[in-house]
């Protein structure tokens, strides 16, 4: 209940703070601007991108993958709050590679430097800010976690950067241990097409 009652402060406080704006992020971030249009949410989703098929995962894997999704969130904006992209990659080695901005692969870098030009205090993430986790298994040692959340910026004058995010996190087991080796966050035009798709 507590859960559902803070849910719905923030979400009226975003609207009243931002007038109801598309955004809480300046529009010269396009890696965070998303819409704060909130679709109806099912149990399965399949993205028209990849074929792959995001489930909601049983109790016991919903806490596995939640806390690694909860330790990337955690280290990605510590690097933000810190202005320092290695606090990130040195948990998570791999999102050094292949960072592509127009598609939205391993941009946390690009979140630093954005964010870097503000005065920063604080961070609050939710990863089921929207909803919940979801879950497509590529194989034994491969997972993608679909996660809706947000991320809020706390600035040093007290104002808030940041909103909602659809992001794709790619774990791979190495030495029986689940890490994350990828990101895709949703650009605009793909978080349209992917409300539009469930919504369909």
């Amino acid at each position: 209940m507590k859960k559902l009652l803070l849910r719905g402060t923030i979400v009226v406080s975003l609207f009243t703070l931002f007038g109801c704006q598309h955004s809480i992020v300046p529009s010269d971030n396009p890696m965070l601007e998303k819409s704060i249009e909130v679709a109806s949410l099912s149990s399965v989703v399949e993205t028209n991108q990849d074929k792959e098929r995001f489930v909601e995962p049983e109790p016991s894997e919903w806490v596995e993958y939640s806390k690694l999704v909860r330790e990337y969130m955690y280290h990605r904006t510590q690097a933000v709050l810190h202005k320092d992209i290695d606090i990130l990659w040195s948990k998570y080695p791999e999102l050094k590679e292949n960072m592509d901005r127009e598609t939205g692969v391993n941009v946390e870098k690009y979140d630093v430097e954005y964010f870097s030009r503000f005065g920063l205090q604080d961070a609050n993430f939710d990863i089921e800010g929207y909803e919940k986790i979801k879950v497509s298994t590529i194989n034994d040692n491969e997972k993608i976690v679909l996660v809706h959340g947000s991320i809020v910026y706390l600035k040093t004058d007290f104002d808030e950067a940041g909103g909602e995010y659809v992001i794709k996190v790619f774990l791979q087991k190495k030495d029986q241990q689940w890490t994350v080796v990828k990101t895709d966050e949703y650009t605009i035009p793909e978080y349209k097409e992917w409300l539009k798709q469930k919504n369909s």
